[in-house]
């Protein structure tokens, strides 16, 4: 029996030649670690077992996460925007575009679409919104930052990443994810200087950590908040029970 199957929880192995350390990750009660190419089974299982008590929480902890399903894009639905969630009203219509009032999120539908094409209409008009509203948030609190902090910036985009939140090139250019925009300002104002920061310091080293904490003293709760809550910025996927009561 191999080393890795004798340990008391599931692994998922990755192996690649794009690393040279050991990356672990916990998630649906799976242990994900991801290793360079010719490291041994054995090693690994070592390395695993050095990290058990650690793995073991983080076990805990995900099995105590909200379950996900996929979004219906209904009626009463709900969807988070800057922290806070708000009601998707549906209705009628041949206008595009989502409208943003009475605390609510309004969404006109052609009566004449079937349920795929209803489904993708609502996503597209949200997102649609949703990036627009990124945009908007992201670039003025890059700006606003970036003059604090005494950097400039070079490009700023806004598009969707699968697993990552945003990114700072060699030339300046600052790349986001438009779904964090469904997190709280804090954590959006923590996002802008972690990417600004790296006009700085490119790379993760206490330096870096040093000068990100003199722009945001809290940036530590902000990081783990959208470690713990980042999947849950989703417009695929909802906590269950995510429709209201009418």
């Amino acid at each position: 029996m191999k080393a890795i199957d004798q340990l008391n929880f599931p692994v998922a192995v990755k192996r690649t030649g794009r690393r040279k350390t050991v990356a672990l990750n916990v998630t649906q009660g799976v242990v994900h670690v991801t290793v360079p190419r010719r490291l041994t089974d054995k090693k690994i299982a070592a390395i695993l077992l050095q990290k058990e008590l650690w793995i073991r929480k983080k076990l805990i902890t995900d099995a105590a996460r909200p379950a996900l399903q996929p979004r219906a894009f209904s009626n009463g639905e709900t969807f988070a925007y800057l922290g806070r969630n708000y009601r998707l009203e549906l209705y009628a219509g041949i206008r595009s575009g989502v409208k943003f009032r009475q605390g609510r999120l309004w969404l006109s539908v052609p009566g004449e679409l079937q349920a795929d094409d209803r489904k993708q209409h609502i996503r597209s008009q949200l997102t649609q919104w949703y990036l627009a509203r990124a945009t908007r948030w992201l670039e003025a609190k890059t700006q606003a930052f970036a003059t604090r902090m005494g950097v400039k910036p070079g490009r700023i985009e806004v598009k969707y990443f699968k697993s990552r939140w945003g990114s700072c090139s060699n030339d300046g250019t600052i790349k986001y994810n438009w779904r964090i925009i469904m997190a709280p300002h804090r954590i959006v104002d923590y996002l802008v200087v972690h990417e600004l920061a790296h006009l700085v310091h490119h790379n993760h080293s206490p330096k870096y950590w040093k000068f990100v904490e003199s722009c945001l003293p809290d940036y530590r709760d902000s990081r783990c908040w959208l470690k713990e809550h980042g999947r849950l910025l989703s417009l695929e996927e909802a906590p269950v029970a995510n429709v209201e009561n009418r």
